[in-house]
């Protein structure tokens, strides 16, 4: 049985993608060991999670990146250097999987997983300075890399030009087919008592700057004086949620819903009747992005509500799930919102469901699963 290590800077407490990738490796006969960081002392150093084992490692207890990333690096070094395949998520894990490689043990197999256009990340919008040295460090070592995968067609072909290496393979960030994909639930509605003529928008997902939040609520606040049947949610978690928490107080159209355990989530998915996803333009990154929270919607049978970027508004096109939105201006998506109404839903029904049987991690898992045997 091959031993893989799976790298992650963070705690590990709602990496879906993650999640998926070391369960499918594990139930597929390799031995999975999930190293992550350890800055919520709340959390068990170790545990077994769906059969792969759970490792978190102490580097500090104040958030200083290069600090802590060095930490990261020294102590996996130290604890693991003799296993067969290292999957590394991200740019911050590839060093210390190259590093291993070049020195310590010729023989393991690397993976480099890039989660998101690697270089071209939001983080770089606010840090400009720092984009020079990510691109640096990744030509130097993606090349020592077994196998690379990507999550968008537009993000697979950039790397092609700029490194002049093979295509990398689509593992989409898709949802699990439930086996309660045909039940109803109706969470928010029994939560919020929100009455059956309403018609529910979902915007699920941890916080981070230019997702629309503000232009949502705007719209929103609009909407409950020309179409009070539309309704927002907002199931968003981490640090900068103070500020729309308190934007949102005294509407009665939008609704606040804290994290919910990643075993639930979906059942809160379907729950709603539309997702709505109004990613700004900040970096190429957004723009090459499917993200794990469109598959979420169309995986809960909903059809969608997205901005136009590249890939986001090529998917829904092609797939006829839903509407593309000009989300520059607040006019421009109250116009198409307040054209649903309780049955546009239906007219999305059938090409939901084709999407979400195409689009789901029992297909990407196949991916996956051929990539690994290869090594």
């Amino acid at each position: 049985m091959k031993k893989v290590l799976n790298l992650l800077f963070n705690d590990f407490t709602n990496d879906n993608r993650v999640l998926k990738e070391s369960r499918s490796l594990q139930s597929n006969g390799f031995d999975v060991t999930l190293l992550a960081t350890h800055f919520k002392k709340e959390l068990p150093k170790e545990e077994v999670i769906e059969g792969f084992k759970v490792r978190r490692v102490n580097v500090g207890r104040i958030k200083v990146l290069p600090l802590n990333l060095i930490l990261f690096w020294i102590k996996v070094v130290f604890l693991y250097k003799r296993e067969d395949i290292i999957h590394a998520n991200d740019l911050y894990a590839l060093p210390l999987a190259v590093f291993i490689k070049k020195f310590i043990n010729k023989r393991v197999k690397i993976v480099y997983d890039c989660h998101e256009y690697e270089t071209e990340g939001r983080i770089y919008h606010d840090k400009p300075y720092m984009k020079p040295f990510a691109k640096f460090f990744e030509k130097l070592l993606i090349y020592y890399s077994d196998s690379i995968i990507s999550v968008s067609e537009s993000i697979a072909a950039d790397y092609v030009e700029m490194y002049g290496i093979e295509k990398p393979q689509l593992v989409m960030n898709c949802p699990v087919r439930s086996k309660e994909e045909n039940r109803g639930y109706d969470l928010f509605r029994e939560e919020f008592s929100i009455s059956k003529d309403k018609t529910i928008f979902l915007l699920q997902g941890g916080y981070m700057p230019g997702r629309g939040y503000k232009t949502l609520i705007e719209v929103f606040k609009q909407l409950e004086k020309t179409k009070q049947e539309l309704v927002l949610i907002f199931l968003i978690y981490g640090d900068g949620t103070e500020e729309l928490k308190e934007m949102i107080k005294g509407s009665k159209n939008i609704f606040w819903h804290e994290k919910v355990s990643v075993f639930e989530y979906m059942k809160y998915v379907r729950s709603a009747d539309w997702g709505i996803l109004l990613l700004e333009n900040l970096c190429k990154s957004y723009d090459y992005s499917l993200p794990n929270k469109l598959f979420d919607f169309i995986g809960g049978g909903l059809p969608v509500v997205v901005s136009d970027l590249k890939e986001l508004s090529n998917f829904v096109k092609t797939n006829k799930v839903g509407y593309v939105v000009d989300a520059s201006s607040s006019e421009n998506v109250i116009n198409v919102l307040s054209s649903i109404d309780k049955d546009t839903k239906s007219k999305f029904e059938k090409n939901v469901s084709i999407a979400a049987k195409k689009y789901s991690w029992e297909e990407q898992e196949k991916v996956l699963i051929k990539i690994y045997n290869s090594l």
